[in-house]
């Protein structure tokens, strides 16, 4: 109790009261994804691996990935992709990938994993090259990973050829790999088939 009679909430309800809202969350099949980190990648890996396996064979009650996202480590994105992909084929379910706000680098390509991918018309996309701090010899700095970028580029390159279903691999790398930031808005993004509808369209066919 404080001053004027307000109750000051317990660290126990806190807690209970969170707990109860991730359980309600996991059983509706919904996640809200938003920094991108190896810690985050736990998390969502774990929270995917729950709702799955309770959808196991059911396509009609897909789980839903709210993205709202400015970006972050590659590894932990691509450890995301590799857990809904694997959680598709295991247990048979749908993944749809919603953006909600915006989706920037790394969130913009987590996205791409969806069954179906959404966008809300005041949401943006951001596409870019990867930033490397790197300390260390310089054969390793200039060869090593050198050929990680590379592979990095020709990875995500593929990837939204892949999925967009429109240009090559080569224009999508020069349009990522430009050197500056693409900023899309949601128009442009289903122009450009990185997602398959707007959110005052049909979510889920």
């Amino acid at each position: 109790m404080i001053d004027g009679g307000m109750q000051v909430p317990r660290l126990e309800d806190l807690i209970r009261e969170y707990t109860a809202r991730k359980v309600e969350l996991d059983a509706r099949g919904v996640y809200f994804l938003r920094d991108i980190t190896d810690e985050q990648a736990e998390r969502f890996s774990k929270a995917l691996l729950i709702m799955a396996s309770a959808r196991s064979g059911r396509p009609d009650a897909p789980i839903t990935i709210f993205v709202n996202s400015g970006g972050g480590s590659v590894g932990a994105g691509l450890a995301m992709m590799e857990m809904i992909y694997r959680m598709r084929q295991q247990y048979q379910v749908k993944v749809h990938t919603i953006v909600t706000g915006y989706a920037y680098s790394m969130g913009a390509i987590v996205v791409q994993a969806g069954d179906r991918r959404s966008m809300g018309r005041f949401s943006t996309m951001m596409l870019h090259g990867g930033t490397w701090i790197l300390t260390g010899e310089a054969d390793k700095i200039f060869h090593d990973y050198q050929k990680l970028a590379i592979h990095y580029e020709a990875m995500i390159s593929d990837l939204f050829a892949t999925r967009s279903g429109k240009h090559d691999v080569d224009w999508w790398k020069e349009f990522i790999y430009s050197g500056h930031d693409r900023f899309l808005t949601a128009q442009e993004c289903l122009d450009l088939g990185l997602v398959d509808d707007l959110m005052d369209g049909p979510l889920i066919s």
